[in-house]
């Protein structure tokens, strides 16, 4: 968790991909996945384009690349963690890193680090990502 202290306070920015200037959700996971030793791929997408993140992510999770898994535990960490936030589509990312927190950002809020608890009405899926196995 050390790793990841210094992201939490970081602010959104719609397709940023930068600790010091901001990030958007998937720039953050990105940034989680590098501090662990991984490369995820990017989404070039506005954080705001609801139809298409939800068509991006549920392609991204039926593919090869990410393994579902039914719930997580701290040694399964780190684990992509899809959320709901707009009512008919997937359009949130964050990462599970153990501890039963999830850091994730959001334009309100930046980077924070939330119970799993408090998400789990929003949660649609955890993934590992294993396309560098």
């Amino acid at each position: 968790m050390d790793r990841l202290r210094n992201l939490v306070g970081g602010q959104f920015v719609n397709g940023g991909r930068d600790i010091v200037t901001g990030m958007d959700c998937w720039g953050l996971v990105m940034e989680v996945y590098r501090r662990y030793g991984m490369d995820v791929p990017d989404f070039t997408v506005s954080a705001f384009s609801y139809e298409t993140i939800d068509m991006l992510t549920m392609g991204a999770a039926i593919s090869k690349t990410w393994d579902e898994v039914k719930w997580p535990v701290d040694a399964d960490a780190p684990l992509v963690v899809m959320m709901r936030i707009h009512p008919k589509y997937v359009t949130h990312a964050g990462v599970f890193v153990g501890d039963n927190r999830v850091i994730h950002t959001m334009q309100a809020t930046g980077v924070v680090l939330s119970n799993i608890g408090s998400l789990r009405s929003r949660i649609t899926g955890y993934y590992r990502y294993v396309a560098n196995n």
